[in-house]
C-alpha cells in the first residue's frame, strides 16, 4: 500500500511506480458480483467450498486442493447466497436469504435460512423445514451456534410460538439427514442468545428485557438456570464466545477509551470476572475468531490493515509467515484445518489483486485457490493510500485515498474527486477492494473515503464523539477532508462530487443541502433523508421500548431525539438549499432503509425546483446483492458523472 500523511497542509507521498498507461476495464468487470464471493476450508484441509458467480448464475462449488479439480457445482441462482462453511468433511452449510412478506405482518423482512449439502451426492436439505410451531416472519433462521451431541447434528436457535403470541427463543437440534428442528432447550420471550460446549453441552444463555433495560447472563447449573450477571443497560452487552476450556464466557472490556484499547475477559460460571485473556494492544478488537462451537481461537484488531493475536501458537506462526511473504497485502485469516496444518487466507494486494490463498505450515508455502475478480488485473487497480488530516476542532481523522493507477504526485494536475463516506455510521473503511472506489479510480477520479468521528475501529472515545453529530461534526469531518485535499492540490476544487450508500447516502444528501457550494454533483444510494420517519419506522418494527430505538436516538441526537431536533438535521427539510444535481438510487426491497426515504427526498427536491433523478432498483435489497441491479447502479453513476463531472 502507498502510505502518506498530512502534516499541516503538506502531503508526503511514498515513492510509487505508477503506470503511465493502464487498462480501463469495462463497467461489467466492476458491476458483476465477485467471481468467488465466499470460501471456506474443510476440517481436514483438503477442500475449499465456495460460492461462484458465473454467467449462468450463482453456484456452490468445491475445490479439491490435492487434485486441483473443481466439483459439485450446484445451482443457487434463485437465492441470495450469503456464505458457506463446512460442517464436517462431507457436508457444506450454505447460508442464504430472500426478501419476504408474510400475511398478518407489516412490511417486508429479510428471511435468512441454511441448507445442508452432502458433497458425496449433492443432496440438499433445508434446515428447520417443517419444524412445528415455527414463528412466522422471523429473519434469523440460518444461524448455527454449535454442534450437537450426535454426529451430523447442529444446534440452531429459533422463535417458537403461534401467530399473535409472544414467541420464545428456543434452541433446536437439527439432523442434517432429517432437518426438522426439535426442542433442545426452551427459552423465554426475552432470550437473546445461547452458548454450548463440546457435544452440545448446554452452557449459558443471555436475556434482555426491553421494558426494564435489564441484561442477564444465565448459567445452566444442572437442571436449572442460575443468573451469574445482571445489570441495567440501555443497549445489551456483547458476549463474544466461550472460553477454550469451557470455564466461562468471553466478554469485552475497554481499557483505554482514548487509545481505543480493548481486551477480553472471562466471565466465569460463578460470576467472577478475570482477565485479560489475550495480550493487550493499543487497538480496538473488531472480530473474534471462533471454532464451530464459538470457542475463542484469537482476535482481529481493527485498523486500515488488520492485525491478529492468536491463542493457538500454530495459527500465530502461520499468520506471521504469510505477513512476511506478503508485506504489501491486507491479510485476513478465513479458516483453518483441525490440525492447524493448512490455513485459508483472503488477501488483497497491489501485486496479487483480490485472492484466496492456501498456506501450508509444513513447508511455509502459499498457493492461490481462486481470484475474486480475475477480470481486473493488478495494473488496473488504483493506488490506495492512508492519510490523516485535522478536523476543524483539531481531531485527527483517518481516511483512505484511492487514485488512478497512473497518478504521479509531482506531475499530475489536481484531480476530479469523489467523496465516498461509508455506511453504518459505526463502520470504517480500510485497505480492501471496494468495487465502487476502484471503478471510479479506474475512470480517472480520486476517491476519498473518510473515517469521520463516529466510525468504529479507532477507539470508543472516537466512536462516541459521533453521538448526536449527524449533520454536525460528523459532516464537518467530511467537509474538512475535501478542503485538506484541495489545499494539498490533489483535488480540483471545481470538480468535487459526493456519493455514498446508507449512512453514506445521508451524508451525501447532507452535503448537498448543508454545504451546497462544495459539490458539483451528489449521488445518494439507499439514503436516509428524513430522520423522524426513520425513527417512526424503528418504533413500528421493534416497539418504543426496544434497545434498537435507543441506539438510534443516541446515534442521531445523543438521546435528544425530539421532532424539532431531527427535523433540523434531515436533508429532506432543506431541499431548497441544494444547488448541485442529485441522483438517488434505491432498491425497492430494502428492509433496512425503506425506499420511501428516497421518494420523500425526490418530492422535496422537485417541489423546490431542483435537479433530481431517482433510479428504482427493482427487487434489490439494501446490500445490492443482485448482479443485474448492481450493474444498473454503476451504469447510472457513470452516466450521471459523465454528464455533470466528466474526468477529463
Amino acid at each position: 500500500m502507498r502510505l502518506f500523511g498530512l502534516l499541516g497542509t503538506a502531503i508526503l507521498f511514498a515513492t510509487a511506480n505508477t503506470h503511465a498507461e493502464y487498462p480501463q476495464h469495462p463497467i461489467e468487470a466492476y458491476g458483476a458480483l465477485p467471481q468467488i464471493s465466499d470460501a471456506e476450508l474443510s476440517p481436514d484441509g483438503t477442500k475449499v467450498a465456495a460460492i461462484a458467480n458465473v454467467p449462468a448464475g450463482a453456484r456452490m462449488v468445491v475445490f479439491d486442493l490435492e487434485s486441483g479439480g473443481i466439483s459439485n457445482p450446484i445451482g443457487i441462482e434463485n437465492l441470495k447466497a450469503r456464505g458457506v462453511e463446512f460442517f464436517d468433511n462431507l457436508h457444506v452449510i450454505l447460508r442464504a436469504s430472500e426478501t419476504r412478506s408474510t400475511f398478518g405482518f407489516r412490511g417486508e423482512y429479510e428471511y435468512n435460512g441454511a441448507f445442508a449439502i452432502d458433497i458425496r451426492n449433492n443432496e440438499i436439505k433445508t434446515l428447520l423445514k417443517s419444524t412445528r410451531d415455527l414463528y412466522p416472519a422471523q429473519s434469523g433462521l440460518g444461524r448455527i451456534i454449535g454442534r450437537g451431541e450426535n454426529p451430523g447434528e447442529v444446534l440452531m436457535p429459533a422463535l417458537i410460538g403461534e401467530r399473535r403470541t409472544q414467541p420464545a427463543y428456543n434452541l433446536l437440534k437439527v439432523k442434517l439427514s432429517n432437518p426438522v428442528g426439535r426442542n433442545y432447550a426452551k427459552g423465554t420471550g426475552d432470550t437473546q442468545d445461547w452458548f454450548v460446549g463440546e457435544s452440545g453441552k448446554l452452557l449459558a444463555r443471555t436475556r434482555y428485557n426491553n421494558k426494564h433495560d435489564m441484561f442477564r447472563v444465565q448459567y445452566r447449573d444442572g437442571n436449572k438456570w442460575t443468573t451469574i450477571y445482571e445489570e441495567k443497560q440501555e443497549i445489551p452487552m456483547a458476549i463474544w464466545g466461550v472460553m477454550p476450556d469451557e470455564s466461562g464466557l468471553v466478554v469485552p472490556v475497554y481499557l483505554d477509551d482514548e487509545l481505543g484499547s480493548t481486551a477480553l475477559k472471562r466471565l466465569a460460571w460463578d460470576g467472577e470476572e478475570t482477565g485479560p485473556i489475550v495480550p493487550v494492544r493499543d487497538g480496538e478488537i473488531e472480530t473474534i475468531l471462533r471454532d464451530n462451537n464459538r470457542k475463542i481461537i484469537g482476535v482481529q484488531y481493527a485498523g486500515v490493515e488488520p492485525d491478529y493475536v492468536f491463542l493457538d501458537e500454530r495459527l500465530q506462526e502461520s499468520f506471521d509467515n504469510v505477513s512476511a511473504q506478503l508485506s504489501d497485502a491486507t491479510i485476513y485469516l478465513d479458516f483453518w484445518s483441525d490440525d492447524r496444518s493448512v490455513m485459508l487466507y483472503h488477501v488483497f494486494s497491489p501485486s496479487l489483486g483480490d485472492v484466496w490463498l492456501i498456506h501450508r505450515s509444513a513447508d511455509n508455502s502459499l498457493a492461490q485457490v481462486a481470484s475474486r475478480r480475475p477480470n481486473i488485473p493488478p495494473d488496473a487497480i488504483g493506488y490506495m493510500m492512508s492519510i490523516e488530516y485535522k478536523a476543524r476542532d483539531g481531531l485527527a481523522i483517518q481516511a483512505i485515498l484511492t487514485v488512478p493507477p497512473n497518478y504521479d504526485p509531482e506531475n499530475t494536475a489536481p484531480l476530479p474527486t469523489i467523496i465516498l463516506p461509508h455506511g453504518g455510521p459505526a463502520q470504517y473503511d480500510r485497505f480492501d477492494f471496494d468495487y465502487i472506489a476502484q471503478f471510479l479510480a479506474n475512470r480517472g477520479y480520486a476517491v476519498l473515503q473518510p473515517n469521520f468521528r463516529g466510525s468504529k475501529g479507532f477507539g470508543q472515545t472516537f466512536e462516541d464523539a459521533g453521538r448526536g453529530e449527524w449533520g454536525g461534526k460528523m459532516q464537518d469531518d467530511i467537509t474538512d477532508g475535501v478542503n485538506a485535499l484541495i489545499t494539498a492540490k490533489i483535488t480540483d476544487p471545481d470538480r468535487v462530487c459526493v456519493a455514498g450508500a446508507s449512512y453514506g447516502g445521508y451524508a451525501a444528501l447532507a452535503g448537498a443541502v448543508f454545504t451546497p457550494d462544495l459539490y458539483k454533483c451528489v449521488i445518494a444510494i439507499a439514503p436516509v433523508s428524513d430522520l423522524n420517519q426513520m425513527l417512526r419506522d424503528e418504533r413500528r418494527d421493534f416497539g418504543s421500548n426496544h434497545w434498537v430505538v435507543s441506539y438510534w436516538k443516541n446515534a442521531m441526537a445523543d438521546g435528544d431525539a425530539r421532532r424539532k431536533k431531527l427535523q433540523s438535521i434531515s436533508p429532506a427539510n432543506f431541499a431548497e438549499n441544494a444547488t448541485a444535481p442529485i441522483l438517488l438510487i434505491h432498491g425497492d426491497d430494502d428492509t433496512v432503509v425503506p425506499y420511501e426515504q428516497s421518494t420523500r427526498m425526490k418530492r422535496a427536491l422537485e417541489r423546490a425546483g431542483k435537479s433530481v433523478e431517482l433510479i428504482k432498483l427493482k427487487g434489490e435489497d439494501h446490500w445490492l446483492s443482485v448482479a443485474e441491479t448492481r450493474m444498473q447502479m454503476l451504469e447510472a453513476m457513470d452516466r450521471f458523472l459523465m454528464t455533470h463531472m466528466p474526468p477529463q
